[in-house]
């Protein structure tokens, strides 16, 4: 494996090979190499591929180097106790088990040392003439380092998990929580310096903990409205009207007043309220951070539509009804 990673920082450009011929001439020819071939090359050349330097990135022998921590790896005991037992969906978030301190230095180095070759192979690109060879070295190194930072994420979800239950007070919040903190840990991964001797776990904490505590901040007085306001299903809704000279089978099932109701929902309310609270025949209900992709809103104005819909819903109710509670 070592052999083959050291093979292409080895390799001389095409344009230094002895047997070429001079650049002046060269810039004369036509561009080489398949459409794909070239917009590839192009969409390379204009990007920069961000890695954490270190000085044992120049020398020669990298490759074995890096490969030669994964060694102090073997014997290191690992800390596979649960973070969030008892809860059960976030039980997937926290099934790998956290790295050692020689699997972090192993990873993290070997990240950003697939990423610094891509770079240095990067930069030598010509569009006027295409190398797959090359291309394919370069999209193979970062293929990598994107599955190696995933790895690390992962391995490190339990801490952002342990977060999210410590700061929040209902599974709700909870799974919002989670879902901010991820972004700033897969940030804190592609910044850490694993050399500095530091624990990723303490760096990591600290931009995840912050990005919470800011979400919190700007959604509490949304969040205990909500809580006030929401109820957990519109297809829950009581039927309280008076039944005493109507037959039973005249009336309303739940799914015909919820329908009743949803039908005095503009196209977006109706929208937001079915996908929030898993109805029109959708599966399951959908966080606001999905309904806000999904939609193109922020996760703020989602929440906003949500709330003022359900109040619509409960003043229609009231006026129609008299009796229906929503």
């Amino acid at each position: 494996m070592s052999e083959q990673i050291c093979s292409r920082p080895a390799r001389k450009p095409d344009h230094q090979n002895s047997t070429s011929p001079p650049r002046r001439s060269r810039s004369r020819q036509p561009i080489r190499g398949s459409a794909k071939l070239i917009e590839t090359t192009r969409h390379l050349m204009e990007r920069t591929i961000e890695f954490i330097p270190h000085p044992n990135f120049d020398r020669s022998d990298c490759a074995e180097y890096v490969e030669s921590l994964l060694n102090e790896t073997s014997d290191a005991p690992h800390d596979d106790a649960p973070a969030t037992a008892g809860i059960a969906f976030v039980t997937g978030l926290v099934s790998a088990a956290r790295l050692t301190v020689q699997e972090e230095r192993y990873w993290f180095t070997k990240m950003n040392f697939l990423k610094f070759r891509a770079e240095q192979h990067r930069r030598l690109l010509d569009l006027r003439h295409p190398d797959q060879q090359r291309v394919d070295g370069i999209q193979a190194d970062l293929w990598e380092s994107q599955q190696i930072r995933n790895r690390i994420v992962q391995a490190n979800l339990r801490l952002i998990v342990a977060l999210a239950k410590k700061l929040s007070h209902s599974l709700e919040t909870m799974s919002e929580l989670i879902s901010e903190g991820t972004t700033p840990l897969i940030r804190a991964v592609e910044l850490f310096d694993v050399h500095l001797g530091n624990r990723f776990s303490t760096y990591a904490t600290w931009a995840a903990r912050n990005q919470m505590l800011r979400w919190l901040k700007r959604n509490r007085s949304a969040l205990e409205g909500a809580s006030r306001k929401e109820s957990p299903s519109l297809e829950s809704l009581p039927d309280k009207r008076p039944i005493a000279d109507a037959a039973e089978s005249e009336r309303p099932t739940s799914a015909e007043t919820v329908n009743r109701l949803m039908s005095t929902l503009s196209e977006r309310e109706r929208t937001i309220v079915a996908a929030r609270f898993g109805l029109d025949g959708q599966p399951h209900s959908q966080s606001l951070a999905e309904i806000a992709k999904q939609m193109d809103l922020s996760k703020e104005r989602v929440r906003q539509i949500a709330l003022a819909s359900l109040e619509k819903l409960r003043e229609y109710a009231v006026n129609q009804e008299g009796d229906i509670v929503i």
